[in-house]
């Protein structure tokens, strides 16, 4: 009997250890899939000069390029395509979609597959002709370092000194974005260390305007010595942040104008 018992113990363990093995293989293909299609993405994306005087790097002069987004292309793929975002140096180059709703883009890629990734979306209180004054980007924190987990580096002041600013780029204009503040907060309770910047959407009034900066300041890991005045264009970007349960971590930056 001891013997049985022994080898059913020793198959309940191998039956486990498979499940596991199995959910893990899952997950590492959903990983795959996702950074497949966004990679696949970077193809309607091609340098172009800009045109700006030549500087020179020791010997030689240098050009600077840029990226041209080729968004018809794209909205082929997905009507839904609103911009492009991009942060160099953290990996942080996506299309940005809105749907009708919070839910649909947080498990559907830009080819509307499913996926944990998800898309980087825009909030869908938002007008997708950028014309509100503030609007929310939300995008997950994926442990394979792609979608918005780049954010978290923004933790590190010595980061944020050499990554300031944030390329924007939708239909019709393209733009840079400075950081205001990086700060970490919790959602969904009435916690006094809750912050609900998601509420903030348009900001109609230089009152809630000047309010939600306050509170953005007032959170702000480090002081980046930048602000923003009622009339001026912001974009908040939002992940999740798990040292506390709901917890977020949020980079606001505002348009600088041309």
């Amino acid at each position: 009997m001891r013997h049985i018992g022994e080898k059913m113990i020793l198959l309940l363990c191998i039956a486990v250890f498979g499940i596991a093995a199995v959910k893990l293989i899952d997950i590492g293909k959903e990983y795959y899939d996702g950074q497949k299609e966004y990679k696949e993405l970077k193809a309607y994306i091609k340098e172009v000069p800009v045109c700006q005087p030549e500087k020179m790097k020791g010997d030689e002069s240098e050009k600077e390029t840029g990226k041209e987004i080729d968004f018809e292309g794209l909205r082929k793929i997905n009507e839904d395509l609103v911009a492009w975002i991009q942060i160099p140096g953290i990996g942080l180059d996506y299309p940005v979609v809105q749907g009708e709703d919070n839910e649909y883009y947080l498990y559907h890629t830009f080819q509307k597959e499913n996926n944990k990734a998800g898309s980087i979306f825009l909030d869908y209180r938002n007008h997708d002709d950028f014309t509100d004054r503030r609007v929310i980007l939300y995008g997950h924190n994926m442990k394979d370092s792609s979608m918005f987990s780049g954010l978290m580096k923004y933790t590190d002041k010595s980061f944020w000194e050499t990554h300031k600013t944030i390329r924007f780029d939708t239909l019709t204009e393209k733009c840079d974005y400075e950081v205001i503040a990086a700060f970490k907060t919790v959602v969904y309770t009435d916690s006094p260390e809750s912050f609900k910047y998601y509420q903030f959407v348009n900001a109609d009034t230089a009152d809630e305007f000047n309010a939600y900066i306050t509170k953005c300041k007032e959170l702000a890991l480090y002081d980046t010595g930048v602000t923003a005045e009622y009339g001026d264009k912001l974009i908040t970007l939002s992940t999740c942040e798990y040292s506390r349960n709901n917890g977020r971590m949020v980079v606001v930056a505002k348009k600088i104008a041309e």
